[in-house]
C-alpha cells in the first residue's frame, strides 16, 4: 500500500537565506495567532520583493504570500495583479514588533475572508 501525503494548505512566507529570522517570526506570530499555517522559505536573493510576494501567492493554496527582502516586507494575493500587492512595510528594521505581528495577522485574515486590521504604516496598492 503506498500513502500519499497531501500538501498541508498554508501561506508561503519567502525571506532572503542567511537573514535574522526574528523580525520575520513577528509576521508569523501573527499569522499562528489566528490559527493559519505558514511555512518559510529562505531564497537565495529577494531583488524584487512585489513579484517574490505574487510568487509566493501562486505557491499557495491558500492564495496567499508575503515575502521580505532586506528592506521591505510584501504582503500579496493572487487575484491581484503582479505590480498590485495587499500590504507593504518599507524599512521594517524600523517597525515595531505590532505592525509586523500585525501584517501576519492580515495575512491570515485574508485567508479567513474577515476584515483587516490597519496601520498608518502600510503602504497599500489594491
Amino acid at each position: 500500500m503506498t500513502i500519499q501525503l497531501s500538501n498541508k494548505p498554508k501561506i508561503i512566507f519567502y525571506i532572503p537565506k542567511d537573514s535574522e529570522t526574528a523580525v520575520f517570526d513577528q509576521v508569523g506570530f501573527g499569522i499562528e495567532e489566528e490559527g493559519i499555517p505558514f511555512e518559510y522559505i529562505q531564497a537565495e536573493t529577494v531583488e524584487d520583493v512585489v513579484l517574490t510576494a505574487h510568487r509566493a501567492s501562486h505557491e499557495s493554496s491558500l492564495l496567499v504570500g508575503i515575502a521580505a527582502n532586506k528592506h521591505d516586507i510584501v504582503l500579496h494575493y493572487r487575484n491581484l495583479p503582479k505590480e498590485k500587492y495587499v500590504y507593504r512595510i518599507k524599512q521594517y528594521d524600523g517597525v515595531g514588533n505590532r505592525e509586523l505581528r500585525l501584517l501576519g495577522t492580515n495575512a491570515a485574515r485574508l485567508v479567513k475572508g474577515v476584515p483587516f486590521n490597519t496601520s498608518s504604516i502600510f503602504d497599500v496598492t489594491f
